[in-house]
């Protein structure tokens, strides 16, 4: 076998190199792509311009059409035939089974962190507990939101488990998208941080068990603020397309 000559390494490694530029700037447009859709910046239903997209993004429309199917798989993004790629709507049914899977994952990261957090990540989650605590008095939805974004981070990094931490990331851009129906419902910031003090109080003490049970008490909460709200805006958008026809 002959070894491989230096202009054909040369450009082996130029062909490497272009390989990750091109997928580190399909994962930066995916990565905005999910935070314009959490943060309602595109809105359910809406079509993706691709020149748009290009535009903002400074990408190749190639770039655009693979992250496209990336999201289409993830489910974020619908293609419709004769439309093209559009915001995938949050249906009731599907809420309902991201509810689910929020309950069983971080649950577990709450039981996880309280077994294996260090000292200096149970600092850090304090940390971001006060700054829940301190956002929801003084700040808007979205930083609110944020602050939440910042107490998981800390709760999955106690958690020590990578797989567990990438799975509940992708996840969490899904729910952000349903914490603004849980926590712009009457009275629920309130409860929500009496929750999470729960959830953070059985960490300090040890208590994998309890902070398991004060993590599922916080998602049926949030659940049941959020699906009812969920469960009428289906309605209201098929009472209009119904009236529509």
């Amino acid at each position: 076998m002959t070894n491989m000559s230096a202009d054909a390494k040369i450009v082996d490694l130029e062909g490497r190199r272009a390989d990750l530029v091109v997928e580190t700037t399909r994962t930066r447009l995916a990565e905005g792509l999910r935070m314009d859709i959490a943060k309602g910046v595109l809105a359910p239903g809406e079509k993706l311009n691709e020149r748009e997209v290009c535009e903002q993004y400074g990408v190749s429309r190639t770039v655009v059409r693979e992250t496209i199917r990336q999201l289409e798989a993830e489910g974020f993004i619908t293609v419709v035939p004769h439309k093209g790629a559009v915001v995938a709507e949050l249906s009731y049914e599907r809420a309902v089974h991201l509810f689910e899977l929020r309950s069983a994952l971080e649950s577990l990261a709450c039981q996880l962190c309280a077994i294996r957090s260090t000292t200096e990540q149970k600092r850090v989650l304090a940390a971001a507990v006060e700054e829940i605590r301190s956002t929801m008095q003084n700040g808007r939805l979205d930083e609110l939101v944020l602050a939440k974004n910042a107490f998981y981070r800390a709760l999955l990094q106690g958690a020590g488990n990578e797989e567990l931490t990438g799975m509940l990331q992708l996840l969490h851009v899904r729910i952000d998208i349903l914490r603004r129906y849980s926590l712009s419902s009457p009275g629920r910031t309130a409860r929500s941080m009496a929750e999470i003090e729960g959830i953070f109080h059985a960490i300090l003490s040890g208590d994998g068990e309890a902070a398991r049970i004060a993590g599922v008490y916080h998602v049926a909460q949030a659940r049941a603020a959020a699906l009812p709200r969920v469960f009428q805006n289906e309605r209201g958008n098929a009472d209009s397309s119904g009236s529509a026809s």
